[in-house]
């Protein structure tokens, strides 16, 4: 049936045809992404064959998307680099390629691990692997099958990397990444055993036990990088043990049984122990899920248990002055409606409401009077100096941000400096502490204050990091207005050219970036 002559939103276009009849294959780009602009609602209006088209398109459209965010991080990975080789290295601050990790991790609000990924894969994808690169753009294939491709050729030798390169984007768009690794690490093997096997040498030097937290309040034991039989000798030894249990009538799933197995194993129990530990649980164990796939990675072993979560609570402060001398700021105020913010508040940037590192707007823990004050008026405070620097950045040439903002931040610190001083000497003579070592219940305090790193996207632990002086000791001086946990990472890029850490009010900091950016870290509950 035809339709008449006209231009209709979503799925149908001139003439009656449709926006995606006979398009198995159309190239990515701005083109795709205006015929990929329409409402869901018109999804409807397609057929079962026509909606597969739409999401492939929609990969594709994401290969190309990913491909031009890897070559800006590439481009800005030479900037720092070569800005690097002009000057002189310092063994205090971090390299450029590591400075810009951590600047992707912030501006891009990842972790830094996926930040050093995306470096990475960025340098591989406009360096030896263009070629993947190219494919990743026009859609041929998806960032998982880069990765696949980067991950099997690392550290190989030139020739041997293009030879297998050319060999997996002959047939990558039609396998999937478990075909395409099986495919090229057999290829590579051939080619290059010895480059293979020192690279697996390699790993197995850096073999290590992981651990981390869970969604659903349980945790994730690693050992990772094991050599491939220790692993499997571990794994066979516990199944083993396992299947006797199930004969001695534990009538669990079998992947309970090895993960309670091996948790009193790697407690101390010894074998007889364990098992008889494992046996008198099943007795007293309610009713279990169905039994999971009995899976494992080679050369990683994972276990699981719980975890606590960690809490920390703040330190009352009262009377937080506003930057321009005016009277104090109120005790309370409307806490913004979180689903109204920027995707980019948790670094303040585009909103001038303050959130947390996870992008939650801050609650305050409302059984506290104290506190919850001092959240109010930190918030507020924190509002502020985001609206001053959004006005800034959109007023001021992109060239002269950098100097700009940290110019900003720093008269604002200096506005504060009076009331900020009093507040913090209180009866005192004197302003600080004596020396350069806080007392404990200093550093209690500002453990307490922030629970981690003061980096924007860093987790380490605070009572693992250096209670650092944000102005460095003399004349910076010891108390809690200049003290803030970091990570040794993260006190090596506070100082790296063009980064700079600020102050504001205790426990109140900003980070500024090489690029103009800004982030603002403000005490957290957990």
């Amino acid at each position: 049936m035809s339709m008449p002559l006209e231009v209709v939103e979503g799925p149908e276009i001139v003439g009656g045809a449709r926006e995606w009849e006979d398009r198995a294959w159309f190239p990515p780009g701005p083109q795709l992404a205006i015929c990929l602009s329409g409402g869901k609602q018109h999804l409807a209006d397609l057929t079962d064959d026509e909606l597969l088209q739409v999401a492939a398109a929609a990969r594709r459209q994401t290969s190309w998307a990913q491909a031009r965010e890897l070559a800006a991080i590439a481009e800005l990975t030479q900037r720092r680099t070569a800005a690097e080789k002009a000057g002189d290295p310092d063994y205090r601050t971090l390299p450029a390629r590591e400075s810009v990790t951590e600047e992707v991790a912030a501006a891009l609000t990842v972790t830094g691990n996926t930040a050093a990924t995306l470096v990475h894969l960025a340098e591989q994808l406009t360096g030896p692997l263009v070629a993947t690169g190219d494919a990743l753009e026009v859609g041929r294939i998806d960032m998982a099958k880069a990765r696949v491709i980067c991950d099997v050729t690392d550290t190989l030798p030139e020739q041997v990397t293009r030879r297998v390169e050319a060999a997996a984007l002959v047939k990558a768009s039609a396998q999937t990444t478990g075909q395409l690794r099986r495919r090229i690490k057999r290829i590579a093997q051939r080619l290059a055993p010895e480059a293979i096997e020192e690279r697996k040498r390699e790993a197995v030097r850096q073999r290590r036990l992981e651990l981390w937290d869970n969604p659903t309040g349980t945790a994730d034991l690693a050992l990772c990088d094991l050599a491939a039989e220790d692993a499997h000798g571990i794994h066979n030894k516990i199944t083993a043990a396992a299947h006797g249990l199930k004969a001695d009538g534990d009538t669990r799933p079998l992947h309970l049984i090895r993960a309670d197995l091996a948790t009193q194993l790697l407690n101390g129990a010894p074998l007889p122990e364990a098992i008889h530990a494992v046996l008198a649980q099943a007795s007293d164990a309610a009713p279990q899920p169905a039994a999971a796939t009995d899976a494992q990675t080679g050369g990683t072993l994972h276990l699981r248990g719980s975890a606590s979560a960690d809490h920390a609570a703040g330190h009352a402060v009262s009377g937080v002055p506003r930057p321009d001398g005016a009277a104090p700021l109120p005790a309370t105020v409307t806490t913004p409606d979180p689903a109204g913010a920027s995707a980019e508040a948790g670094s303040s940037q585009a909103s001038g409401t303050p959130r947390s590192r996870d992008g939650a707007a801050f609650e305050p823990d409302t059984a506290d009077a104290g506190s919850r004050d001092e959240d109010s008026a930190i918030s507020e405070l924190a509002a502020m100096t985001a609206r001053r620097l959004t006005h800034l950045r959109d007023r001021t040439p992109a060239a002269e941000l950098p100097a700009a903002v940290n110019h900003a931040v720093q008269h604002t610190a200096a506005q504060l400096a009076r009331r900020r001083d009093a507040l913090c000497r209180g009866d005192d003579e004197r302003h600080g502490r004596p020396g350069y070592r806080p007392p404990a219940s200093l550093r209690r305090e500002i453990q307490e204050r922030h629970a981690t790193c003061v980096f924007p996207t860093c987790n380490q632990p605070s009572h693992r990091c250096d209670i650092d002086h944000t102005t460095p000791w003399g004349p910076g001086i010891t108390c809690r207005c200049n003290l803030a946990p970091l990570c040794r990472r993260h006190h090596r890029l506070k100082q790296s050219p063009g980064w700079k850490l600020h102050h504001l009010w205790p426990g109140l900091l900003v980070w500024t970036t090489p690029a103009g950016a800004w982030y603002i870290v403000r005490p957290e509950r957990r």
